[in-house]
């Protein structure tokens, strides 16, 4: 994309992309550009009416996991500039995200916590099947700054996470739209979960450069984070380690990586607070010894990965957790896989993608 470190990352993530469809599966502010009408397909469908859930159950079956990036807010700019190849093909927009979590409600799926899930202690209202929500990348990179997207995440006047988007707050990104939804259907979420927030640091964090020590400004800069992280931390969201510099761990050295971990520790971890869940950019684990290496020496324990299918197995301790993308890609090559949460054709907006 724009920055060339990560139209690097973009070039190793569609090699993954591609072998799971195979398998089955900086900077400163940019000038705001005008906010486009949105179109009969954005506009938030009428949610299913709220019902009650029935009593508790163990769960002894697999448990789901579905991954998305950022929101697309406006796809008439994200999916037509020069990087509308890469938007359409690794991210959703908020009317189709939005007809997603009513098609998962209305068949039975509920939200549910990661950690519990990799405890083997899960419990879920009977009739219901548990899933497991998480967002890559919630930094809001430069190259995204008015290319369609959302500038940061702030707390509202109302007290409520929102996003910054062309100087104002709105509720048009995950954080907000699944804070929205779960508020009128609170049976989606077992005991309130929401998902797992995966970032990095080599831009910050939810939209704030706290990476810039030499800011001016700085320190108000990570005190807005703090707040809108013990906000998002209050109201059901975790937040894991994507590692700093979104390295492929499949290909970087055991050096590189531990060296990235402590970085992560040192710059985004004073702000998130304490993790033990990592998510591996691109899917792409590492060696067993390395992931001994991040469970021991950082704390890490709850690994994830990228398949077709769920997968959550213990280990020496560790637990692996295997997640589904649900991007352009999916909606092209993998409908079967996805109809057990909703009907793609049902849910994607084909006209802002043509």
């Amino acid at each position: 994309m724009s920055d060339p470190q990560h139209r690097r990352r973009i070039a190793c993530a569609a090699c993954t992309a591609a072998a799971l469809l195979a398998a089955g599966c900086g900077g400163g502010h940019d000038a705001p550009q005008p906010v486009p009408t949105r179109s009969a397909a954005e506009v938030p469908p009428a949610p299913p009416p709220a019902r009650p859930a029935g009593p508790r159950v163990r769960w002894h079956g697999p448990v789901e996991h579905l991954f998305v990036h950022p929101l697309v807010t406006r796809p008439s700019i994200a999916f037509h500039g020069a990087q509308g190849r890469g938007f359409r093909d690794y991210f959703i927009t908020t009317g189709e995200f939005r007809r997603m979590l009513a098609q998962m409600y209305s068949r039975g799926w509920v939200l549910a916590d990661i950690e519990r899930a990799a405890s083997g202690r899960l419990t879920v209202p009977r009739g219901r099947r548990p899933v497991i929500l998480s967002v890559d990348d919630l930094n809001y990179y430069g190259y995204m700054r008015a290319s369609g997207f959302g500038e940061r995440l702030e707390i509202a006047p109302d007290g409520r996470v929102a996003v910054r988007d062309h100087g104002r707050d709105v509720r048009n990104d995950v954080v907000p739209v699944l804070d929205d939804f779960v508020a009128a259907h609170q049976d989606f979420a077992i005991d309130g979960a929401k998902g797992v927030i995966a970032v990095t640091g080599y831009e910050g964090l939810l939209g704030e450069r706290t990476q810039d020590a030499s800011a001016p400004d700085i320190a108000a800069r990570r005190a807005r984070v703090r707040r809108v992280v013990a906000r998002m931390r209050a109201t059901g969201w975790r937040f894991a380690s994507h590692s700093w510099g979104h390295l492929d761990h499949a290909t970087a050295s055991a050096a590189r990586i531990e060296a990235d971990a402590e970085r992560w520790r040192t710059q985004v971890e004073p702000l998130t607070g304490p993790t033990d869940v990592y998510v591996y950019p691109f899917g792409a684990a590492p060696s067993d010894g390395v992931r001994a290496v991040l469970y021991r020496r950082f704390g890490f324990r709850i690994f994830c990965t990228i398949d077709v299918r769920p997968v959550l197995k213990r280990t020496d301790g560790v637990v692996v957790v295997a997640r589904r993308h649900v991007d352009g890609l999916a909606f092209d090559g993998q409908r079967a896989n996805l109809r057990r949460f909703f009907d793609v054709g049902d849910v994607e907006d084909r006209a802002a993608r043509r």
